[in-house]
């Protein structure tokens, strides 16, 4: 039968494992999405000349926390690493506090994508109401009206925030299974 410091050290092992799989899980999830962002975002800019409008640009400028939390994740699989090889432990509240930051700056950052995703659908959603007769048409400007038109970096935009929306969430639901299971290895 296994003592009670036995059970806590398998529970620390599998924390520790835990934090090095979700960890690195994490962060190549969100390296990848933010490489295809930033591949689509240049290209985009590239053909369209650099015609982005303000909405455009704040999408991308969202980019922000996932950067930061893709490399929090990379400080879980260092952490669980360290403590595998025998490091010394982090303390549970240490480990508790680190978790958490990853679990509200990801949930800032989805916040803020949802956020910027309501704007650029509100925006298209405005243009094609506004065209209703082919559904997508691009008019031009005509006395006072302000052109219509609906570009491929309306699109990028809404594919990156999508992207990051679920990378952030990712993040959220590796954090809080982290959370989880450092509370029962307590």
């Amino acid at each position: 039968m296994a003592t009670s410091d036995e059970f806590y050290e398998k529970r620390e092992k599998a924390l520790a494992s835990a934090l090095v799989r979700f960890g690195s899980i994490g962060f190549w999830v969100q390296l990848i999405f933010l490489i295809i962002v930033l591949i689509l975002g240049l290209y985009t800019l590239a053909v369209t000349g650099g015609g982005a409008r303000i909405a455009n640009i704040l999408s991308f400028l969202v980019l922000g926390l996932p950067i930061f939390t893709t490399f929090w994740c990379r400080r879980y699989a260092k952490v669980g690493r360290e403590w595998s090889d025998g490091g010394k432990p982090p303390s549970m509240a240490s480990l508790g506090r680190m978790i958490w930051i990853g679990v509200w700056t990801a949930a800032i950052g989805a916040g803020a994508s949802i956020l910027s995703l309501f704007g650029a659908a509100s925006a298209l959603l405005l243009t094609m109401l506004a065209n209703p007769q082919v559904g997508l048409q691009i008019s031009p400007a005509t006395g006072s009206t302000a052109a219509y038109t609906v570009s491929a970096i309306d699109a990028v935009s809404i594919m990156s925030l999508l992207l990051t929306l679920t990378a952030e969430l990712i993040v959220v639901a590796i954090s809080l299974r982290l959370a989880f299971l450092r509370a029962a290895a307590e």
